[in-house]
Order: structure tokens, then C-alpha cells, then sequence
């Protein structure tokens, strides 16, 4: 009988350390993972004002709305997908051959800095430079207050290229 409580005793143990091994593993993978994400794009725009109550709205360039822009603008859209909440801090980019002396550059933010909970969305826009139809532009890049950078995903960028290049005639940007 001594015998058979060993072997039970000896089962049980290994069984304690196999789950309480693969609960220690799951919980450094949640909790590794468990920090802000977010889900960032940019797009070509016009942008335009509501007669009604003032707001700003953007559309594609080639819908003809009353109260849009001629010029065209960029709009870098951050959504955060994360569970924890995230400070946008600042948006800008380098480029690949240096205009003026500088290889990078920063958008004048309206409304940054600015804290994203989960599920929160943020837009901002910048008046479309010449160095994008250049294609002179790395990529737009966002960054938060603890010094992370997101970068705009090469799939959008060339989008963003080719609809700049395709909407180059509109007129200069103004709201």
C-alpha cells in the first residue's frame, strides 16, 4: 500500500509542476503582450468644414462635396487595438535625400498631445508637401511619450504615393 501512495504522491507532483510551469508561462506571455498597440494609417484627403455646426470632415479627393478643400491634405489616422491606454505624442517622417539641410521632418499637430484609451481613435492632417510626389518621403512615423515609433506600413505608403500622384492637379490646400 506504501508503495502505491508513493507512485500517487510522485503523479501528483509532476502533474503540480506541468500546470503550475504552463500557468507561469501563459501569464508572462499576457502580461508581455498586455500594452498599447496601435493600428495606424495615412490617406490622401480633402478636407472641409460642416456648415451646421463647424466640424471638420475629410473625403477621398475625387468626391465633389460642397464645403471641401481644393488642396489636398494627409491624414494619419492611430487607432489604439491594445488594452492599455496610449499618449500620442507627436507625428512626422524622414526623408530619403535631405531637403534644406534636414533628413526628417514633423507635422504640426492640432490636437496632440493626446491620450488614446482602448478602442480610441485620433485623426490628424497636414497640408500635402511636394516631397511626396517626389517620392522623397521614408515613411510617416508616430511616436508616443515614452519614445515608441510606429511606422506607416509600406503597403499604405505606396498607396499614399500613387493617390498623391493621381490627385497632384487639385489646387493648393486651403479650408
Amino acid at each position: 500500500m506504501i508503495a502505491g501512495a508513493n507512485e500517487l504522491t510522485a503523479f501528483l507532483a509532476v502533474w503540480g509542476a506541468i500546470l503550475s510551469s504552463i500557468t507561469f508561462g501563459w501569464t508572462l506571455y499576457r502580461d508581455l503582450r498586455d500594452r498599447a498597440k496601435i493600428k495606424l494609417t495615412a490617406e490622401v484627403r480633402r478636407i472641409g468644414r460642416r456648415d451646421a455646426d463647424g466640424k471638420l470632415f475629410s473625403i477621398e479627393p475625387g468626391q465633389d462635396i460642397p464645403g471641401a478643400s481644393e488642396g489636398l491634405f494627409i491624414v494619419v489616422s492611430v487607432v489604439n487595438v491594445g488594452r492599455r491606454p496610449m499618449r500620442w505624442y507627436g507625428v512626422g517622417g524622414h526623408y530619403r535625400e535631405p531637403v534644406n539641410g534636414k533628413s526628417a521632418f514633423v507635422i504640426n499637430a492640432r490636437f496632440l498631445p493626446r491620450t488614446l484609451e482602448e478602442q480610441q481613435g485620433h485623426d490628424e492632417f497636414a497640408e500635402m508637401d511636394e516631397q511626396f510626389l517626389k517620392d522623397n518621403v521614408r515613411t510617416p512615423t508616430v511616436w508616443d511619450v515614452a519614445g515608441r515609433k510606429w511606422n506607416v506600413s509600406r503597403r499604405d505608403m505606396k498607396r499614399l504615393i500613387a493617390d498623391a500622384r493621381k490627385y497632384s492637379g487639385w489646387g493648393a490646400a486651403q479650408i
